[in-house]
C-alpha cells in the first residue's frame, strides 16, 4: 500500500506528508526569524539606537519652576537654653520633644565643684566678718585713747602727754581706721563670692523659663558641657507655626508676600501641608523666607524637619532639557566648574555646549545658550557606559 493511503485527501492536497511537513515547518521558522531580524535592523536604522547614548529633543514651552529647600518647623517664640556653668550633665529629666511647664526641671549639672567653692567662700566670709569686728574694736579703742590724750594735753597747757605720745596715738587711730576699711572691702568681696557661688549652684538646675514645647534637646547624661553651650531649644505659640528656608538673590525678586508652598514632613512625607510666605528676612547668613503653615493641626510639632516646594511664576517659551542632561558627562568628570550639556552631533559624537541654567520643576531645567535650538538631540545618559580604568572591559 502506498504512503498516500495513510493520509486524508486534505493532507495529500496540502502536501502534508511527513517529510514535506517537516520541511514546511523549518521553512516557516526560518522565514519568521528573518522577518524579526529585518524589523530590528530597520528600527535600529530609523531610530539611531546604534548610538551608545540615550538622547531626547530639546523642548521649548511653558513651565512652572519650583524652589525646593529644607527647614525646621518653629513656633512663635523660640529661645535656646544654654549652660551657665562648666560641668558634667548629671541627669536629664526633661523630654527630648514634648510639652513643658514653666519652672519644670529639664536637666541637672554636676555641682560638686561649685558646692566646694561655695563652702570655701562662706568660710572666707566668716573670716572676713571676724576681721572686720576686730578692726572696729581697734578703731574704738584707739579713738578713745586719742580723745583722752588730747583732753589732758589741752588742760595741761600742752605739757602732758608729750608731743611724741600724742602723735603716736593719732597714728594708731588712723591705722585702725584704715584696717577697718580694708576689712570691709574683704568682707564685701567674700559676700560677692558667696553670692556668685549660690547663683552657680542654682544654675546647676536647668528649668523651663515658660510653658512651651521642647523643639530640640542637646543635653545628655554624662556629657561634659561648658558655659554657653546649648542644652535645649524651646518654643511657644503652637497655634502659629512657621518654617524658614534660605533663598538666593535670583529667587527673592520672584517671591511676593502670600506666595504659596507645599510642605512635607520628614516623619510623614505622604502628608502634604500648605504654607504662605509671610516675609523675607536679611541676616548675616543671607536672605531667608519665612512661611506660615496653614491649619497644621496636631500633625505638626516644632522641631520637625520638613521640605518645602515653592511655586515660582510660570515661564513661557523657554528652552527646556531634562535634569539628567545637565548631569551627563561622557568623560566622567566630577566637580565641573560650569554647567554644560552635550548635544548629539550628526556623526553620533557628543558636542559640549556651556549653558546658563534657570529654574527647574524637578524634572526639567530651563537653559540659556547660544546655538541650541528646539528639536536638537541632547544626551541624557549612557546606553552602555564604557568600562572605567581598572574595570573589566
Amino acid at each position: 500500500m502506498s504512503d498516500n493511503a495513510h493520509h486524508s485527501p486534505l493532507d495529500i492536497l496540502l502536501g502534508k506528508t511527513p517529510k514535506r511537513a517537516r520541511r514546511h515547518l523549518l521553512s516557516l521558522v526560518f522565514l519568521t526569524l528573518a522577518a524579526v531580524a529585518v524589523a530590528v535592523l530597520l528600527v535600529r536604522f530609523l531610530t539611531g539606537t546604534d548610538s551608545p547614548y540615550y538622547s531626547t529633543p530639546v523642548e521649548v514651552g511653558n513651565f512652572v519652576p519650583l524652589l525646593a529647600e529644607r527647614g525646621t518647623i518653629r513656633g512663635q517664640k523660640n529661645i535656646t537654653i544654654k549652660a551657665r556653668l562648666d560641668g558634667v550633665v548629671a541627669a536629664v529629666p526633661g523630654p527630648a520633644k514634648g510639652t513643658v511647664r514653666s519652672g519644670q526641671v529639664l536637666a541637672r549639672i554636676d555641682a560638686d565643684p561649685v558646692r566646694q567653692s561655695l563652702e570655701i567662700a562662706r568660710a572666707d566670709l566668716e573670716a572676713a566678718q571676724a576681721s572686720l569686728d576686730a578692726a572696729q574694736v581697734s578703731v574704738q579703742e584707739t579713738a578713745s585713747r586719742l580723745t583722752r590724750f588730747e583732753s589732758v594735753w589741752r588742760r595741761s597747757n600742752k605739757r602732758v602727754p608729750s608731743l611724741n605720745e600724742l602723735e603716736t596715738a593719732r597714728a594708731d587711730a588712723s591705722r585702725a581706721r584704715q584696717e577697718e576699711a580694708a576689712a570691709k572691702a574683704r568682707l564685701d568681696a567674700a559676700r560677692l563670692r558667696v553670692q556668685e557661688g549660690t547663683g552657680e549652684l542654682k544654675a546647676a538646675v536647668v528649668r523651663a523659663p515658660f510653658d512651651g514645647w521642647v523643639a530640640a534637646r542637646y543635653a545628655e547624661p554624662g556629657r561634659r558641657v561648658r558655659e554657653g553651650l546649648p542644652l535645649f531649644a524651646l518654643t511657644t505659640g503652637l497655634d502659629r507655626l512657621t518654617i524658614t528656608v534660605p533663598v538666593g538673590s535670583s529667587e527673592v525678586s520672584q517671591l511676593k508676600a502670600g506666595a504659596r508652598a507645599s510642605v512635607r514632613l520628614e516623619e510623614n512625607p505622604e502628608a502634604e501641608l500648605s504654607a504662605k510666605l509671610e516675609r523675607i528676612e536679611t541676616g548675616a547668613g543671607g536672605r531667608r523666607a519665612v512661611f506660615a503653615l496653614e491649619q497644621p493641626g496636631n500633625r505638626v510639632m516644632p522641631g520637625s524637619s520638613a521640605s518645602l516646594e515653592i511655586e515660582l511664576p510660570e515661564r513661557s517659551d523657554v528652552l527646556l532639557v531634562p535634569n539628567s542632561a545637565l548631569e551627563f558627562a561622557p568623560e566622567g568628570t566630577v566637580g565641573r566648574d560650569r554647567d554644560r550639556i552635550y548635544l548629539l552631533s550628526d556623526d553620533g559624537e557628543p558636542r559640549r555646549v556651556y549653558v546658563t541654567v534657570g529654574g527647574s520643576d524637578g524634572r526639567r531645567t530651563e537653559i540659556f545658550a547660544k546655538g541650541v535650538e528646539p528639536g536638537m538631540q541632547v544626551i541624557t545618559g549612557w546606553r552602555d557606559a564604557p568600562a572605567q580604568d581598572g574595570e573589566p572591559k
